[in-house]
């Protein structure tokens, strides 16, 4: 596939997220100009440095066993951007939005039987899950509320 045919189809396969494209836009704004959460931050980070070490963004899927063992072959790295071999997005655009999951997710969705795995998940996501501590006064009783 010629390097424009592979642009044109991520860019394709991306029409259906469009609210994780401007959540991801929007977050890249904020950290520019300084107004983005610090947790947020350290969230948008975190991600790239797994990114970074993963054996399936682009530049280490290239001789990845990981991606081999999946896919049957060595990435063949096309687009000079880092990005994700099995979703094909920018890492920098894929860790900012913090509604998405790992780029697995679309190997998942296309292999139900060979699934992966995640190496990050929505932010917050695991927030939802998770106990909430009972409100407490100054002397550290629970509160009774309204």
């Amino acid at each position: 596939m010629s390097q424009f045919a592979e642009y044109v189809s991520l860019f394709l396969k991306g029409l259906p997220h469009s609210k994780e494209i401007a959540d991801s836009i929007i977050k890249g704004v904020q950290m520019k100009y300084g107004t983005l959460p610090e947790d947020e931050k350290e969230e948008i980070i975190r991600r790239r440095m797994i990114c970074a070490s993963c054996p399936l963004m682009s530049k280490n899927a290239t001789t990845s066993q990981e991606y081999f063992s999946l896919k049957g072959e060595h990435y063949p790295l096309k687009k000079r951007a880092d990005h994700c071999a099995m979703c094909g997005c920018g890492i920098d655009m894929r860790t900012r939005s913090l509604n998405s999951d790992c780029g697995l997710y679309s190997w998942n969705e296309d292999n139900p039987t060979k699934q992966q795995p995640l190496k990050w998940t929505k932010y917050g996501k695991d927030k939802e899950n998770s106990t909430v501590e009972p409100d407490r006064n100054s002397t550290g009783d629970v509160s009774q509320g309204s």
